[in-house]
């Protein structure tokens, strides 16, 4: 990795109002226990990075194979990305998750600022934001369990984890606070360093989707959810945001 840690930070955090998310991203395609796995926190959309969001808004925690939650330092990295480094003493599945959080108003002008109803009372429009990252990283072999969830507002849910290759079947279920959501949709994208492509999947009504990547590369899938629901003087209503990106092997 580039050990160059002091770029200025092109601040783009603002653009959250517009689309703007996190993800992850691991260094290393493989892991082995008694290491730390290295991840990247990207920021931008739909897996074209854009800047960064500012770190302090930033939190970062792994779930453990023994459902045992560690909290991980959010590290400086270079110009797109922060660092990540996750312990992994064993084997099995760690679902290392970042949350980033923030507040926007709308005036009656259509113009966003960063701040709540107690800044601007005056506002259109106030939303909370909460976005999640979500990654698996696999520390052995031939593993019959599958990834611990982590208990998030909306999280993406396999029913089983890698390592995929094309054509392999993938099924997940969107949880919005523990239950699954009937007709949901996720975006997806693909990206192999020439190709680029963007799609939808929409599950059915048992909360299922199923993708079946065809080619191999990165993808990642993106589940939306806005929720009205209010904190009185504070903001008007919840926007939910969770990635979970992943490789294809041929």
């Amino acid at each position: 990795m580039n050990d160059q840690k002091d770029l200025p930070l092109y601040d783009t955090t603002g653009k959250m109002v517009y689309g703007h998310e996190p993800w992850l991203e691991m260094v290393e395609s493989h892991c082995h226990a008694g290491a730390k796995a290295e991840l990247l926190v990207k920021w931008g959309h739909n897996m074209q990075s854009e800047g960064l969001c500012n770190k302090d808004s930033l939190t970062a925690m792994a779930v453990t194979p023994a459902g045992e939650t560690a909290i991980l330092a959010v590290e400086a990295g270079f110009s797109d990305y922060y660092v990540l480094h996750a312990p992994i003493p064993t084997n099995g599945y760690y679902h290392v998750l970042v949350q980033h959080t923030g507040d926007y108003v709308l005036d009656k002008e259509y113009q966003y600022y960063q701040g709540t109803r107690r800044e601007y009372p005056e506002a259109a429009h106030a939303t909370h934001y909460i976005q999640y990252a979500q990654y698996f990283v696999r520390v052995g072999h031939d593993l019959e369990s599958k990834p611990r969830l982590a208990g998030l507002q909306l999280e993406i849910a396999p029913a089983a984890w890698g390592p995929w290759r094309a054509g392999d079947k993938l099924a997940f279920a969107i949880l919005f606070r523990g239950n699954r959501e009937p007709d949901a949709v996720l975006d997806v994208t693909y990206a192999n360093g020439v190709d680029y492509k963007q799609w939808k999947k929409i599950g059915g009504i048992d909360g299922r989707i199923i993708l079946q990547p065809q080619d191999p590369g990165r993808y990642l899938v993106v589940a939306r959810r806005e929720v009205q629901e209010c904190q009185d003087g504070v903001y008007d209503s919840l926007s939910l945001t969770t990635t979970l990106s992943f490789m294809v092997l041929k």
